[in-house]
């Protein structure tokens, strides 16, 4: 079944292109202010679903914010529910054509929460004399300030690949087992008005 619907999807795909023209001067990523992406890698390890809108402010510049869902659980993950992260963004590009490519670094603001599991303070023993904690499960919130770079490619008609890392330094504190978050994936998307 999987087969079919991929040889379907790349028909369909090939078809579409064949057909169109792609004229530079018409609706190319020259003029296009508006950005959606996928964060890839997170989907695809079945992590989190992370959405990222940017706004295209000028050649040089822009700025957006990050929805993060996330899916994991259990007691050896640190579950990141859901976070929400604005970010500005400043581009080192060279070229003089458009912008908000190339090279960029990011400062960004990270409002998230999630679960963790906390050892308690009591335990019990099996039969054959090993302790075992008590776990207990704790919700929390938390603010992160932080910084990331990363490297951005738009072609002429919108399409975008994206690198990007970073780690922002939680300011609540809520989240006892980690100091911060980590910010980064493999993202796709699409440049459009």
């Amino acid at each position: 079944m999987k087969k079919i619907v991929l040889t379907l999807v790349t028909l369909v795909s090939v078809s579409a292109l064949a057909q169109t023209n792609f004229p530079e001067s018409m609706n190319s990523a020259y003029e296009k202010k508006h950005e959606i992406r996928l964060g890839a890698v997170k989907l695809l390890s079945g992590h989190s679903l992370e959405l990222s809108y940017e706004r295209v402010k000028d050649r040089n510049q822009g700025y957006g914010l990050n929805f993060l869902v996330g899916f994991q659980s259990g007691e050896d993950v640190l579950n990141q529910n859901i976070s929400i992260a604005p970010y500005y963004r400043f581009y080192f590009n060279q070229s003089q054509e458009y912008g908000a490519k190339g090279m960029f670094v990011e400062g960004f603001a990270d409002l998230y929460s999630g679960t963790e599991y906390v050892y308690g303070n009591s335990y019990t023993v099996d039969p054959y004399g090993y302790y075992y904690y008590d776990q207990n499960k704790e919700n929390f919130t938390d603010l992160a300030l932080g910084l990331a770079i990363g490297w951005k490619k738009v072609n002429t008609i919108g399409f975008v690949f994206e690198l990007k890392a970073g780690y922002g330094k939680n300011l609540i504190q809520q989240n006892t087992n980690a100091s911060g978050v980590f910010k980064g994936d493999i993202s796709i998307g699409y440049r459009f008005n």
